[in-house]
């Protein structure tokens, strides 16, 4: 029997508890304003130079339609994306990280097509993460509680227009700007 665990970072958008694979996961950044480009969807924030990389940044609250505040919390998470053009990196606005946890990806459950705010299509799975400091359940005490964590494909989410929106010339700036 083989082992599909795989750890990925786990970040909060709203009341709900997303996850990313860690290995795509570049940096963790605070928030910044980027620079805006014209002519894009208002969950595109801009782009940022990165060490002499331009990165877009994407607001995955304003993309899921969720209450969107920046704070102290809010960061930026930087990953790498597979799309049609090749490897691209992106950041990703996010309400706070939590923690990184493993998954067996064997194990994730399908996505339910009910949820208003994500589009099922953009979903890997769902798990559920015990607290590890939680007593293990009893007969008596019954069952232990859990957070239930949506596992994101942003692979999936990056070519379903995310970066098709930024990627042409007319929105990348060029030369100063």
């Amino acid at each position: 029997m083989t082992s599909n665990k795989k750890e990925f970072l786990t970040f909060e958008l709203g009341k709900e508890e997303y996850a990313v694979e860690i290995l795509r996961v570049q940096e963790i950044r605070g928030w910044e304003n980027p620079d805006p480009l014209p002519n894009v969807p208002s969950y595109i924030k801009g782009v940022v130079d990165l060490r002499g990389t331009i990165v877009p940044i994407i607001d995955l609250r304003e993309k899921f339609h969720l209450k969107v505040s920046y704070n102290v919390t809010t960061v930026v998470v930087v990953v790498h994306v597979l799309t049609k053009q090749g490897e691209r990196i992106m950041g990703l606005v996010v309400d706070s990280v939590s923690d990184v946890q493993q998954f067996d990806v064997a194990n994730l459950q399908p996505a339910p097509d009910i949820s208003a705010s994500i589009d099922s299509q953009f979903i890997l799975g769902l798990t559920t993460v015990f607290d590890s400091s939680a007593p293990a359940p009893t007969e008596a005490a019954g069952k232990r509680k859990g957070r239930m964590v949506i596992v994101i494909d942003i692979d999936k989410l990056a070519s379903e227009g995310l970066i098709e929106h930024i990627e042409s010339p007319d929105h990348m700036p060029m030369g100063n700007g």
